[in-house]
């Protein structure tokens, strides 16, 4: 169980993160887009399909490794609606297609995803000091359950909790939820609270 003062330095290092991920998306949409964190929590893995709206909810995933110091499994997780907004903000046009996606939605999707992985790792590592490389992305379209399953297997479970980011993408009237995990070793995070001071 972590501490209110554990949970805000994690809230605090989320909300850099997101700060850094919107001029970025920004640049990338070539208008202005907000980003916001409504919620910041840590769950058991077991519990975290349930968190998202059960096991058997289709998700869209883009998944990322990190190593190095910063050792992390990285989920970004959107429902469907959400997806079928991102991508008409992102491809500038209504979309209404379903999965699979082609190349080029799919490459919009793994842009943004690798932004914000992008950002919050940096936030972290500025907080931290701790360095970090990150993989490609990787995409799927499946089921909760087992799109955790398979980012699990692929990418290596380093613990049994997840730090559970939500965040909303807010372009003008349109905004898109969605849920970023990110799964540290244990002794990264035990390292992460010590440098923060909350240990």
């Amino acid at each position: 169980m972590l501490s209110s003062l554990q949970i805000d330095a994690l809230r605090e290092m989320s909300n850099i993160g997101c700060g850094n991920a919107a001029p970025a998306l920004s640049t990338m949409l070539n208008r202005r887009v907000d980003m916001q964190i409504p919620n910041v929590n840590i769950l058991p893995l077991a519990d975290v399909a349930d968190s998202l709206g059960g096991a058997e909810l289709v998700l869209t995933g883009v998944f990322f490794q990190a190593t190095d110091e910063l050792t992390c499994s990285i989920l970004w997780l959107l429902k469907q609606e959400s997806v079928t907004k991102l991508l008409s903000i992102l491809l500038d046009s209504e979309i209404t297609s379903k999965p699979p996606y082609s190349s080029m939605e799919q490459s919009a999707l793994m842009e943004v995803g690798n932004i914000l992985s992008s950002s919050y790792l940096s936030a972290l590592s500025t907080f931290t000091g701790l360095k970090y490389q990150l993989s490609v992305p990787a995409l799927a379209t499946d089921m909760a359950g087992a799109i955790l399953d398979i980012a699990l297997m692929q990418l290596g479970a380093y613990s049994d909790q997840a730090l559970i980011i939500e965040n909303t993408l807010c372009d003008g009237d349109e905004s898109v939820e969605a849920t970023f995990l990110l799964i540290p070793d244990v002794p990264l995070l035990e390292r992460i609270f010590e440098l923060l001071g909350v240990a």
